[in-house]
């Protein structure tokens, strides 16, 4: 059953995301000739600079809106179908409401993945365009090769941590992206369990208050645990600090995995026990 949830999520989801996304596409070769414009060594028509510059703030504005339309098509699936007079029908279907939440975050994960696979093609286009003539080029490569990232990396020796490196960056971006999406699911569910009527108004006003407190102790912790660790890792012998950063970002990766269980564990709970219909 969690196949045709998926399918019928997908399907409402990307059907207008596609769209969005081929457009920021299409737009991003708009902001490769801007930037071309911008670095020209010729001395260009000044109107030609006006439309660069005006069409490059279309271009960036159009990125922006990209992503809040992702996020906005997501969340408002999660809404119409779970808290509007879709939810009459939603929840008389014979499935486990655990799999039509697991349905809702798969679909908010993967979407919300694409939307940031699509971005970095966009900047890559943007950048590409212009400066094509120096990335193709081998000896831009073999410079960036020797002169940065052998210079900091040691693969003989410790090659090995640039693999763990880029798998826990990828692990927590998951995780972090599917934090993001149960915490706007929790603030979507306690509107709509504490509010009669504004449910979407009460939900944004409950997401920013949640948003800046939890904010607030990231930063806390920013600001005097990653001194700490800093200060920590100063004295740790050189020839350790690559494992030791790799356990560092292990712990991130567990601690962030415990905050996912208990977000979810309250949404289930929240759909399970306290939502009211009626």
């Amino acid at each position: 059953m969690l196949k045709k949830l998926l399918r019928y999520d997908f399907k409402a989801v990307l059907k207008y995301w596609w769209i969005a996304a081929l457009s920021s596409v299409v737009l991003s070769f708009g902001g490769g000739w801007c930037i071309s414009i911008f670095t020209n060594e010729k001395d260009l028509p000044e109107a030609l600079y006006v439309v660069a510059t005006l069409l490059m703030i279309v271009v960036v504005l159009g990125l922006v809106a990209f992503a809040i339309l992702t996020t906005i098509l997501i969340f408002s699936r999660f809404y119409k179908n779970f808290f509007t007079d879709e939810g009459y029908l939603t929840f008389t279907l014979p499935v486990k409401r655990s799999q039509l939440l697991n349905s809702k975050l798969i679909v908010s994960t993967v979407t919300s993945t694409l939307t940031g696979f699509v971005v970095i093609v966009d900047i890559i286009i943007m950048f590409l365009i212009p400066y094509y003539k120096i990335i193709f080029e081998k000896e831009f490569w073999r410079v960036i090769a020797n002169e940065y990232i052998l210079e900091i990396f040691n693969f003989k020796e410790y090659g090995i941590y640039i693999i763990i490196y880029l798998l826990e960056a990828l692990v927590l971006l998951i995780l972090f992206t599917i934090f993001t999406s149960l915490f706007m699911f929790s603030c979507i569910t306690v509107a709509s369990i504490i509010a009669k009527k504004a449910k979407v108004i009460t939900a944004i006003g409950i997401y920013y208050v949640a948003n800046s407190i939890f904010s607030f102790v990231v930063q806390m912790f920013w600001l005097f645990g990653m001194v700490s660790i800093d200060s920590w890792l100063m004295n740790v012998p050189e020839e350790n600090t690559f494992g030791v950063v790799a356990l560092i970002v292990f712990g991130l990766i567990l601690s962030m995995s415990i905050f996912c269980a208990v977000l979810y564990s309250i949404q289930y709970w929240m759909l399970d026990r306290k939502l009211n219909l009626s």
